[in-house]
């Protein structure tokens, strides 16, 4: 019999804690929300995605050697005086059309070393809430804002100039060398006067001592 009274105490005295504990947090603000209507602002340092910010990307490369798997993949073409590329926010003038810049995600180690390497900060580090993807080959990013006839005119024009390049360096080679201007020569000098042998010196001999004297 007490232990029925027991039991029912026990059930009793525990349902009183946990009403006890939802009374507590019925009125403190809630700290769940409602995903994914309400989404969560990620920590500033948070490593979820790669961004290349593509106009201030000066093409020094340093990002692609210092990654060390080699994910990322950039190709330029040098541009012309009248392409009008625009400037950096250091004032320094744009010289190279990138026409790709790839990221292979799917082998991202997330250290953040070409983070560190970036010199005008183009490549950063962005926090999305999803950044999953439902295939492999959507993994592989192309910053690049050029279009393919873009590129494709920009290489044209790279090839025409290599062509051109190379015809002007053969027709150099071909062309008949011209032939250097000698200089005259100076009037030689006449030939100095030879100088007559020194006469041998003549050295008087010794009178001999007479009979008696010595020598």
């Amino acid at each position: 019999m007490g232990n029925y009274f027991k039991d029912l105490w026990s059930g009793i005295s525990t349902v009183l804690i946990g009403m006890k504990v939802t009374f507590v947090h019925l009125f403190q603000p809630n700290i769940t929300i409602q995903y994914p209507k309400v989404k969560k602002e990620m920590y500033p340092r948070t490593r979820a995605r790669l961004v290349n910010y593509m106009p201030e990307c000066g093409f020094c490369q340093s990002c692609a050697r210092v990654c060390p798997i080699g994910i990322i993949e950039m190709k330029g073409v040098r541009g012309e005086p009248e392409d009008n590329m625009g400037f950096f926010k250091d004032g320094k003038p744009r010289k190279i059309h990138m026409v790709e810049f790839k990221i292979d995600f799917a082998k991202c180690l997330y250290c953040g070393l070409c983070v560190d390497a970036c010199d005008t900060e183009s490549l950063h580090w962005e926090a999305p809430q999803e950044a999953t993807m439902d295939n492999r080959e959507a993994l592989l990013i192309d910053f690049s804002t050029y279009t393919p006839e873009e590129i494709a005119r920009l290489y044209a024009r790279e090839e025409e100039k290599k062509k051109a390049k190379a015809a002007a360096t053969a027709t150099a080679g071909t062309a008949p060398a011209t032939p250097k201007p000698v200089a005259p020569k100076p009037p030689a000098e006449p030939p100095a006067e030879a100088t007559p042998p020194a006469p041998p010196e003549i050295i008087p001999p010794k009178p001999e001592p007479a009979n008696g004297e010595s020598a």
